[in-house]
């Protein structure tokens, strides 16, 4: 099953998406990043970096997640969009970042995110990315 809601535990303006582990994680998380970035307001180049991060948690998470689900909630600011995956399982958050390297690229998401956090709550781990293009 693949949704999007209003979060009930994010702000008012949070969208939580929760998309069965397969082959639809990627096009449905890129295009519902495509489409916060875009109402953030980011330009053209970020907008396309937020979607290669989208692409690589697309592929990623679903072998570090908790649920059957990948669950990514967005907020998007002035210029910024924020992507909060998770609940990942113990030690996910940075199996997802070390899994986000690329050969002969590097680590994608290091690259192009502006802050990358991984926060532990309960026996979880939660993932948190921001995306900004100054003003």
């Amino acid at each position: 099953m693949t949704g999007a809601e209003a979060s009930p535990t994010g702000s008012p303006g949070t969208t939580r998406v929760s998309i069965a582990s397969g082959p639809l994680v990627g096009p449905v998380l890129r295009r519902v990043v495509g489409m916060l970035a875009a109402r953030a307001d980011l330009p053209l180049d970020r907008l396309d970096d937020a979607v290669l991060v989208a692409d690589l948690i697309a592929s990623r998470a679903p072998t570090h997640v908790s649920a059957p689900t990948v669950d990514v909630d967005l907020e998007t600011g002035d210029r910024t969009l924020f992507l909060r995956i998770g609940p990942l399982r113990p030690g996910g958050g940075e199996a997802l970042l070390v899994d986000a390297t690329v050969p002969g690229v590097g680590n994608v998401i290091e690259q192009l995110a502006d802050d990358i956090v991984v926060r532990p709550e309960g026996e979880a781990e939660f993932l948190d990315v921001r995306l900004a293009y100054p003003t």
